[in-house]
């Protein structure tokens, strides 16, 4: 077993330095992605195929909202990462207006921020798992 604990506090050794060297660029490339995805036109937009729209909108800002977290930790409570996640999921939509071949809807924004909660929760369950089991 000292062996699990040996690699785990390695790898969140490394994590730790990953999110203090990067946190920044990991932050503004999380966004970039988010706004491509959002604004590239509809002729030339990609969906997965086999999942609906709306479960699209929610596994991308919920693997967001987590990734955030995870990266803003000690630097931003939960309930702002959720917040700041689903506004701008919400100026993305409105951007949507402008983007040839594309539409804003107020249901893609729910289930946009609806993901970013869920994901934002996940992360921070996780989060303090990980912190009890280390104690």
């Amino acid at each position: 077993m000292k062996r699990e604990e040996a690699i785990v506090a390695g790898l969140a050794g490394r994590w730790h330095t990953l999110r203090q060297r990067f946190g920044n660029a990991l932050v503004a490339a999380n966004a970039v992605a988010l706004m491509l995805a959002s604004w590239t036109p509809g002729t030339h937009m990609v969906r997965s195929g086999f999942l609906s729209g709306h479960l699209e909108h929610a596994l991308c800002y919920a693997a967001s909202g987590a990734f955030l977290l995870a990266v803003l930790a000690g630097r931003c409570a939960a309930w702002q990462v959720a917040a700041s996640v689903s506004a701008y999921a919400g100026v993305l939509e409105l951007g949507q207006l402008i983007a040839p071949g594309r539409h804003a809807g107020v249901d893609d924004f729910v289930f946009s921020a609806a993901g970013a909660v869920v994901g934002v929760l996940a992360c921070a369950a996780l989060r303090r798992r990980f912190a009890r089991d280390g104690k």
